[in-house]
C-alpha cells in the first residue's frame, strides 16, 4: 500500500505498532509503509537505489534490511546502545567534578528497545524516522535514522532524556546485524574488518568469533569498517559532540568491533575512567533532550574501500586551511616552557610536528597561571615567570627586566606580553579560526 498524502497514518497489523505520516513530505527520500513495515527509498551519489525496510513489529529486529540495486547489505539489525549516568556536585561545570566519586555511586545500564511508535518527518530534503521505546537507565525516548539522499550516509541517534535531576552521563553506540555467511563450523565466525592503526598503516584482520565482549582498537581517523552480507560498512562518531576536552589526548581506543554466534556489531565509545580525577561527562538536564548518534557509511565494495570513503567525512582528522585565517589549537598544557629552557631554543617540541601534520598553524600553551602569579607574587608561580622571562630574554638578547616580577614593577601578564612581542612570537593576522 502506497501513501501519497502528506497526512495519513497507517494501520497496523496485529501486534504492529502504527506509522504516523503525518509530518512527512514527498522528496528525494521516497517513504511508504504498509501494516508491517517502513520503506524509505532513496538514490545515492552515482544515481544508485537504496531501501532501507523497518519492521513495526515489536518482537522483530528494527531493520529488516537495507539493500543496494536489490543486494542485500545489512539484515536484522538492531541498535546498540550501552551507558553510565552519575550525579553532579558542582553544578553543571562539567570539567572540574568526577561523577564516580559520588557517595550514591553511577549507574550503568544496557539500552534496551522495545517498539512502541513511530512517525516519520520530512526536514529539507532528508527524512527522520523515529521508533519510541528506547531506555536506557534513567533515560527513555526515540531511536531516530536520518537518510541524506545522494548519500550513503545513515545517522542513528537515540534522543533521549531524564527527568532524574542533577545528571551527568557518557555513552556508547553502535549497530548489531545478522551475519550468517560470516559463520563458520563449531558456531565460529569469519569476519573480515578494516581501519588504520595509529601510525596510518591500513589493517585488515579477520575475527574468529571467539570473543564474547566488544573488542576496542586504537585507530587513526576515528572510523573502522566491516564486511557485511553483500558489501560493508563504516562507523564513526558525530563530529565535535563525542569527544571531550581532556587533560591528556590519548588514544583510548573508541572504536570497537564484535562477531559472534552469527551477528556482528560494530561502534564507538567512551571510557568512564582513566585514573585522573578530571573527566568530563555529559550534562543532562532535567527534561532536555540528549542527541546521542553515530554514523554509518554503507558500501556494496570491501571494507577497505567504505574505510577510504569515510575519510572524506572524518577529513582525516585534519584541519582544512581557510583563505586569511590561522588555525589555532588553545589551552595546551605542555611543560612547554620548562623543557625549552633545558634544551634551547633551537629545540623542536615533539607535539609541533603532530599539531602541523593536522593543519594547525599555532598553538596557545597554557604554562602559566597569571591568577596565581598576581595572588602570590613571591610564590613559586612568580619564580616559574621569573624562568619564563629569563628564556625570552635570551630569545630576544636582553633588555627584559625579569627581576621585577614580584616587586610590583610590572604585571606578570605585561612583562611576559612585553617578551613575547620583543621576541616577535605574536603574529598579527586577521580574526582568528577556532
Amino acid at each position: 500500500m502506497l501513501f501519497l498524502a502528506a497526512t495519513s497514518q497507517v494501520g497496523s497489523a496485529a501486534g504492529a505498532v502504527p506509522a504516523d505520516l503525518s509530518q512527512y513530505s514527498s522528496g528525494p527520500v521516497r517513504v511508504t509503509a504498509d501494516e508491517s513495515e517502513l520503506r524509505a527509498d532513496w538514490n545515492d551519489e552515482a544515481g544508485e537505489g537504496w531501501r532501507a525496510v523497518f519492521s513495526l513489529d515489536p518482537e522483530e529486529p528494527l531493520i529488516r534490511e537495507i539493500a543496494v540495486e536489490g543486494e542485500t547489505v545489512l539484515k536484522e539489525a538492531r541498535p546498540l546502545y550501552v551507558g553510565e549516568s552519575g550525579k553532579r556536585r558542582k553544578g553543571w561545570n562539567a570539567f572540574f567534578d568526577f561523577p564516580p566519586s559520588h557517595p550514591e555511586g553511577t549507574r550503568h545500564a544496557t539500552g534496551r528497545f522495545q517498539l512502541s511508535g513511530s512517525k516519520v518527518r520530512t526536514i529539507d530534503n532528508r527524512v527522520e524516522l523515529g521508533f519510541e521505546g528506547m531506555r536506557m537507565g534513567v533515560f527513555t525516548g526515540a531511536v531516530v535514522y536520518t537518510i541524506f539522499p545522494g548519500s550513503r550516509l545513515i545517522q542513528q541517534t537515540a534522543r533521549l532524556s531524564t527527568d532524574e535531576p542533577d545528571t551527568a552521563y557518557y555513552f556508547d553506540a553502535g549497530l548489531e546485524f545478522a551475519a550468517p555467511d560470516d559463520a563458520t563450523p563449531g558456531r565460529n565466525m569469519r569476519t573480515p574488518f578494516a581501519y588504520y592503526d595509529t601510525e596510518g598503516v591500513l589493517r585488515e584482520p579477520v575475527t574468529n568469533g571467539l570473543a564474547p565482549e566488544r573488542v576496542p582498537y586504537r585507530v587513526r581517523y576515528r572510523t573502522l569498517a566491516t564486511k557485511t552480507g553483500a558489501g560493508s560498512v563504516a562507523v564513526f562518531p558525530a563530529p565535535h559532540q563525542y569527544f571531550f576536552p581532556r587533560d591528556f589526548t590519548s588514544n583510548l581506543a573508541h572504536l570497537w568491533h564484535r562477531s559472534r554466534r552469527g551477528r556482528v556489531s560494530l561502534g564507538i565509545r567512551q571510557i568512564r575512567d582513566t585514573n585522573w580525577i578530571f573527566y568530563p561527562w555529559v550534562n543532562a538536564p532535567p527534561g532536555t533532550l540528549q542527541q546521542m548518534s553515530v554514523f554509518f557509511l554503507l558500501s556494496k565494495e570491501k571494507p577497505r574501500d567504505v574505510l577510504d570513503e569515510a575519510l572524506a567525512f572524518t577529513n582525516r582528522d585534519r584541519f582544512r586551511p581557510l583563505d586569511g585565517y590561522r588555525t589555532v589549537s588553545s589551552h595546551w598544557h605542555l611543560a612547554y616552557t620548562v623543557q625549552a629552557l633545558a634544551s634551547g631554543f633551537d629545540w623542536t617540541p615533539p607535539f609541533k610536528p603532530v599539531l602541523k601534520d593536522m593543519g594547525v598553524d599555532a598553538s596557545i600553551i597554557m604554562d602559566y597561571s597569571w591568577r596565581r602569579a598576581s595572588a602570590r607574587p613571591h610564590g613559586a608561580t612568580a619564580r616559574r615567570a621569573r624562568r619564563i622571562l629569563q628564556g625570552l630574554q635570551g630569545a630576544v638578547g636582553g633588555g627584559l627586566p625579569a627581576d621585577s616580577i614580584g616587586r610590583g614593577e610590572r604585571s606578570p601578564r605585561r612583562a611576559l606580553g612585553a617578551g613575547v612581542s620583543q621576541a616577535g612570537l605574536l603574529v598579527h593576522e586577521p580574526p582568528t579560526r577556532w
